[in-house]
């Protein structure tokens, strides 16, 4: 799925930009290479879908996890680890990575794992073009008003939800 390559790119390209004291930025998807320490490696671990209605996409609730190695030469390499992971779940709060087809990040978690850490985080991604299933009521023709001042004759005092953007 394109979608998901993209996200993963993206991803990879904005920690490297956002971390720079991380020597090697990749997904777990690259395995031909020994990367540099400190280094955070990505990967999904698990989907679901998710069956909240939308605009006629589909979602996918994909469960990222990132793995944080710090570099053991350093003399406080778990608090370089920790830190390093800090940043990462900063980096991850309410996180669209800029792209048009994902939801925010949520249920972030960190968690020191023996030699390093790993930082957790859900992200829904939504497949599909939006599609509008009522063909005698065009887009923009909902309008909206607040009881009491609803019903015959109150008609102009209505407002379109566009509007509220």
């Amino acid at each position: 799925m394109s979608e998901l390559s993209t996200l993963t790119a993206t991803l990879t390209a904005r920690v490297r930009e956002a971390i720079p004291a991380l020597a090697s930025v990749d997904s777990h998807d690259r395995v031909d290479t020994t990367p540099a320490l400190p280094a955070l490696r990505h990967g999904i671990l698990r989907m679901t879908a998710d069956g909240a209605p939308r605009d006629g996409r589909s979602v996918l609730l994909a469960t990222f996890e990132a793995d944080i190695t710090p570099d053991p030469a350093q003399p406080e390499a778990r608090l370089q680890g920790s830190e390093l992971a800090a940043q990462l779940m900063d980096l991850l709060r309410q996180q669209l990575w800029g792209l048009d087809f994902v939801e925010a990040c949520r249920n972030v978690q960190g968690q020191y794992d023996g030699a390093g850490w790993k930082v957790r985080w859900e992200q829904p991604i939504l497949f599909g073009e939006p599609r509008w299933d009522w063909p005698d009521q065009p887009p923009g023709s909902l309008l909206l008003g607040l009881d009491p001042d609803t019903g015959p004759g109150n008609q102009p005092a209505y407002w379109a939800p566009e509007g509220l953007a």
